[in-house]
């Protein structure tokens, strides 16, 4: 969004914005409550969302998780990081240009697509399980980019 704005405001040299140019703006403000909220959601519950989500997958995966636990830990603490600033931002392609791309690359270089699919599904069926439906919603998404990449590649 602040791209964009921005954009507007440069290219608006010695007028006003119209209605079109300042809806980013608007649209911003609008949803920034619901965002606010769910990043405050994802700071304080994230560990527990992820050790849950870490527990649910050592049913299906459980030498992984013996073995690779702790940097799965880390990885997803820090995915989540990420999505909580790019929803209070409102900056998904950031997200997908920044740490999608990153993220898929190792993850591939690992061969460890399958398992960082589990995880993911994992954790968010945990977020569907713990937080609003509307903070949900906006963090699965996220996940759901991420998981697609790993699946199909950007």
């Amino acid at each position: 969004m602040r791209h964009r704005l921005l954009d507007s405001i440069q290219q608006s040299d010695g007028r006003y914005l119209s209605d079109l140019e300042l809806r980013p703006l608007a649209q911003f403000v609008t949803s920034f409550d619901s965002r606010f909220k769910t990043y405050t959601q994802l700071k304080a519950e994230g560990e527990t969302l992820v050790l849950s989500a870490l527990r649910r997958l050592m049913l299906t995966h459980r030498e992984a998780v013996q073995e690779h636990g702790a940097k799965c830990q880390r990885d997803m603490l820090y995915t989540l990081e990420c999505i909580a600033k790019a929803i209070l931002l409102d900056n998904p392609d950031s997200f997908m240009e920044e740490y999608v791309v990153w993220m898929q690359n190792i993850t591939r270089a690992l061969h460890k697509e399958d398992s960082a699919i589990a995880a993911y599904r994992s954790l968010q069926t945990e977020i569907t399980g713990t937080l609003p439906t509307e903070a949900a919603q906006l963090v699965n998404g996220y996940l759901d980019q991420l998981i697609t990449a790993f699946t199909d590649g950007m």
